[in-house]
């Protein structure tokens, strides 16, 4: 569906699109940085609207134009009560304002807006994106399973489920979504200019590994620290990010880590001209954005051979992949690639960066699936 959908100019662009999202900072943010900066540039006669927690004001205050408007509400991560509200201020939004499109990202917003589809104006169409699938994550098989039975019975109310890789897509088959409600549009980010290069290191120097998410148990946050531990003072890193909960439980820090906190993307991008690899220990993945990002910066990518990252990364050609959880076989991993083999990877990685996973392709295909959904006619299915 992806190829057919870029190979398609839009017959109809939408004249009101409304985003929604209650995740806070991370990359669904970042995503949505990307495509909603596409889109009010690109669709310049389209009202766009973003309804997203107050927490990510800030990190996506660059956004602007005289066609775009955010709303920003206040939101406590796993609160229920916040999350039925939620559901609540999205639909009197959409019954005052009857957009074309609703756009909903991640899993709780998706759960609680469409468990009132029967509210949702019938000339509305809806479009979810999970940005990983809830029952892909760790937890007993029985949560994993109710889970899954949930999706399923909300994707009947859903007109089209974007999944962000083919492994998302799969994930979702064998959940039994059924392959007419799945559209897969591979993330993307803008080819940024100005990338600062690297300064001249010398021979002895510890290598520089850079880590870019949240301190949790999805993104390997303990892996990454054992595996600075594992390397002592043969590297050091640096860490952007910050734990979205607490921080009262965040393992002991390696005199070898230095953490940042959450940064402006320029910051991070600067990060990763400086270092030599990326070090991703994630436990599931939807996608993997900060992969592609590091490789718009020619950086090597080390990841867990898990969800989208395998689509991502191409081991042995533009990093590596390796076990979860397997701070041995990461930390021998580094120690065995040459700083050549690192150089080559991160060549190899920005030209499939080019020829896969840019903004202004995935913005297209966007743009072709809204299309194709009101050209089908109006109301939902």
């Amino acid at each position: 569906m992806a190829e057919t959908l870029a190979k398609t100019a839009p017959s109809r662009t939408p004249r009101h699109v409304v985003h929604v999202t209650e995740a806070p900072l991370g990359g669904v943010v970042t995503y949505l940085e990307e495509l909603l900066s596409a889109q009010i540039a690109g669709m310049p006669d389209t009202q766009i609207e973003l309804l997203t927690p107050e927490v990510n004001r800030e990190a996506l205050a660059g956004l602007e134009g005289p066609n775009f408007k955010m709303i920003a509400f206040p939101h406590r991560r796993g609160s229920k009560a916040d999350l039925m509200r939620l559901g609540w201020r999205v639909i009197r939004h959409l019954r005052r304002t009857r957009p074309e499109i609703l756009h909903i990202h991640s899993s709780f917003a998706g759960a609680a807006i469409r468990a009132l589809a029967p509210l949702i104006p019938r000339g509305t169409k809806v479009i979810y994106c999970p940005h990983g699938w809830a029952f892909s994550r760790r937890g007993s098989k029985r949560m994993q399973e109710g889970v899954a039975r949930v999706e399923r019975a909300l994707s009947r109310v859903t007109d089209r489920i974007i999944c962000i890789s083919d492994y998302e897509r799969q994930e979702a088959l064998h959940a039994g979504i059924a392959p007419e409600k799945l559209s897969v549009i591979d993330n993307g980010v803008s080819q940024r200019s100005g990338i600062p290069a690297p300064e001249p290191k010398a021979e002895d120097a510890p290598r520089l590994i850079a880590f870019a998410g949240r301190f949790d148990e999805q993104k390997g946050y303990d892996t990454f620290l054992e595996v600075m531990r594992l390397l002592g003072d043969e590297a050091r890193a640096i860490a952007i990010g910050s734990a979205i909960v607490s921080a009262d439980e965040l393992p002991e820090l390696p005199d070898n880590v230095q953490l940042l906190g959450w940064q402006p993307r320029d910051k991070v991008y600067a990060l990763y001209a400086e270092a030599d690899l990326l070090l991703v220990p994630s436990r599931w993945e939807g996608f993997g954005l900060v992969a592609v990002e590091a490789m718009q910066a020619r950086l090597a990518v080390f990841a867990s051979r898990v969800g989208g990252l395998q689509d991502i990364v191409v081991d042995g050609e533009t990093g590596r992949l390796f076990t979860p959880d397997d701070a041995d076989q990461i930390t021998a991993m580094i120690r065995e690639t040459s700083d050549a083999q690192l150089r080559d990877y991160g060549e190899a990685g920005y030209r499939r960066y080019l020829s896969r996973y840019t903004a202004a392709r995935m913005a297209r295909e966007v743009g072709a699936l809204y299309a194709a959904l009101l050209d089908e006619g109006a109301g939902r299915s």
